[in-house]
């Protein structure tokens, strides 16, 4: 027809549903983006409008793939405890159980004073509703951890005299107060984590294993 524009061959036959290739990657994207907001700017500034401009997508396009802003949130927050565990789950390569233990809640500690975890703990505030479970599974994160460490060769007998389904809580309650008051008081005079750790080792490990 006359006046009519052809399409160039290069773009046809992407009209349509995209694959599930191309939506996988749209949906990191969005997720990327709105990890990055959240650390730059902080939960409370976080609109589906940045998002989208940050992502160089529609406002459409997010709730096309997202229920609102906090779905969002939340898939973000499961994602990040993922990739978060995978860290945590690495596997404890030092003979010793001692260093094995300090590594191990080093490690622990350094994630949950990150300011990756303290994002984490911004859209904990923004979703009430979804708290208890998100904080039961970033808990869970921590004793899976600590589960890595009680697989150790050396863990039997340096935690002998120990109930195992105890020290893995009373052990992750310890690191999680530690954290705590390294985020309140970060310029203190506190002891190094390394040192701090050394002195729970001497808490919970038997001194002739």
């Amino acid at each position: 027809m006359v006046g009519e524009k052809r399409m160039p061959k290069s773009q046809r036959g992407r009209i349509g549903r995209p694959s599930a290739e191309q939506a996988a990657s749209l949906e990191d994207r969005i997720l990327a983006a709105t990890w990055d907001l959240l650390l730059a700017k902080g939960a409370r500034e976080l609109s589906v409008e940045r998002i989208a401009r940050a992502a160089a997508v529609s406002k459409k396009t997010i709730y096309t793939r997202f229920h609102g802003r906090s779905d969002l949130l939340m898939r973000l927050l499961r994602r990040k405890l993922e990739l978060e565990e995978s860290g945590l789950h690495e596997d404890v390569d030092a003979e010793d159980f001692r260093d094995a233990f300090c590594s191990v809640g080093r490690r622990i500690l350094a994630f949950l004073i990150s300011a990756e975890r303290q994002a984490i703990a911004a859209v904990l505030a923004e979703l009430p509703d979804a708290r208890h479970d998100a904080w039961t599974s970033t808990y869970a994160v921590g004793l899976r951890a600590i589960d890595a460490l009680l697989a150790h060769p050396g863990a039997a007998i340096a935690l002998a005299d120990l109930d195992l389904a105890t020290f893995r809580h009373a052990l992750l309650q310890c690191l999680i107060g530690r954290a705590e008051n390294m985020l309140r008081a970060p310029e203190s005079d506190q002891p190094m984590s390394e040192d701090w750790m050394k002195a729970l080792a001497k808490l919970f490990i038997r001194h002739d294993s």
